[in-house]
């Protein structure tokens, strides 16, 4: 690993790990707290954990799994805010206020790189955020194979979703952080 990013993620708060598969490519995830920008090399999404008051966005993929961490990724040119801002209203209709940096997920394949692959490899991130829902434009969401539908939920439901652990401990954190501020 380069030393530039072990020393980055030695600076965040380990929250969970473990590992997954997509498709074909098997990938180890750490999920981490740090309000820390990572080296710009190595992000390829940006995401963000939605409230409105006491409840939490959450996105069905359509195939009974929910996730907690609309977004994607960056566009040539983009910053990471234009980033935040255009996958959310993609993919949720909604925009942004009060965006705050929560921390990242850190990816690392396990296998060889797959033909064709653009991204950062070995290791990439996706950029994780806290954020407050403002208004919504569902004529602006953009058809997406991921997203099935998108719900507020109360948190303690989210909660008790089956959702991935390191999306949970993230929006444990996001909690955290919303309840020493208020």
């Amino acid at each position: 690993m380069n030393p530039d990013l072990s020393a980055f993620l030695a600076s965040g708060k380990l929250l969970a790990e473990g590992t997954t598969k997509w498709g074909d490519m098997p990938l180890e995830i750490a999920c981490y707290q740090n309000a820390e920008q990572p080296p710009a090399q190595y992000v390829s999404s940006v995401r963000a954990i939605v409230f409105r008051g006491d409840k939490v966005l959450v996105v069905d993929n359509g195939k009974n799994e929910f996730y907690i961490t609309p977004g994607g990724r960056c566009e040539k040119g983009e910053s990471i805010e234009e980033t935040l801002r255009r996958e959310l209203l993609e993919e949720t209709g909604w925009t942004l206020k009060d965006n705050r940096p929560l921390g990242f997920m850190h990816f690392h394949h396990l296998g060889p790189k797959p033909a064709g692959y653009a991204y950062p490899y070995p290791d990439f991130i996706w950029l994780i955020y806290t954020a407050q829902a403002d208004k919504h434009f569902p004529k602006a969401t953009i058809a997406d194979e991921y997203v099935h539908g998108v719900e507020f939920h109360p948190i303690a439901e989210a909660l008790a979703m089956d959702i991935e652990p390191g999306e949970l401990a993230l929006l444990k954190a996001a909690i955290n952080i919303r309840q020493n501020e208020g």
